[in-house]
């Protein structure tokens, strides 16, 4: 239902009508935003469970809240909040019981919490209907997490958590409206590390490599004021 809910206001912002106020960016300017997307790990974990190498993101939902100012029209800094949470390989298993069958269900995920600093260079500032290239560079928490639900109730879990730094870069188009709201799409690319070796231990486990680099594409739709 989540998913429904996002794609649908991703549609809402792509068919809204362009009535623009044609206010543009202009120096001095400070505004707050709020995002909504979806995102998609570039790559597997490098954990290895059971001979299956697992993916940590299939899909992930994400949201934030960022507050920017811009000393000229053409360039914004700022700071920023940001929440994710991916939904990676999972694996059922069925066992048998005294008069049923039962279901195991292993689900891997990952979460993350962003606090970064910001910035945005607008391409073309004054007009109604900007391009734009966003960046961001921070820490990052990271909470790998291992679910076991016996017949879908949960019955263990393991969680490791890491800070990291972490960086992104994208590009966006947003849209004046005669309501004194700017909505907007980004693209980005994500960027945080994740060490699986600790965490293999405790799932019995191994990883296969010593790659930490953790990444992963987004699309956000994001609504200024």
């Amino acid at each position: 239902m989540k998913k429904i809910w996002m794609v649908g206001l991703l549609a809402v912002l792509l068919l809204s009508p362009l009535k623009s106020s044609a206010q543009g960016i202009t120096a001095g300017q400070s505004t707050g935003s709020i995002y909504l997307g979806l995102g998609s790990a570039l790559g597997k974990s490098d954990l290895e469970v059971d001979g299956k190498n697992l993916s940590w993101g299939n899909i992930g939902a994400e949201g934030g809240l960022s507050y920017i100012y811009f000393p000229n029209e053409f360039i914004g800094l700022g700071v920023d909040l940001h929440f994710a949470g991916f939904k990676g390989s999972q694996r059922l298993e069925d066992v048998p019981g005294w008069w049923r069958w039962h279901t195991l269900k292993t689900e891997f995920n990952m979460n993350t919490t962003q606090l970064m600093a910001i910035g945005r260079l607008n391409l073309n500032p004054s007009s109604p209907v900007r391009m734009y290239i966003p960046f961001g560079a921070g820490v990052v928490l990271s909470e790998a997490k291992m679910k076991y639900l016996w017949d879908n109730r949960e019955v263990y879990k393991e969680e490791d958590y890491n800070v990291s730094p972490g960086w992104y870069v994208g590009l966006g188009i947003e849209f004046d409206t005669n309501n004194a709201l700017t909505w907007g799409v980004e693209f980005r690319y994500n960027s945080f590390q994740y060490d699986y070796s600790d965490f293999a231990d405790f799932v019995g486990g191994r990883t296969i490599s010593n790659n930490k680099e953790r990444n992963y594409v987004s699309v956000v739709a994001t609504l200024r004021f």
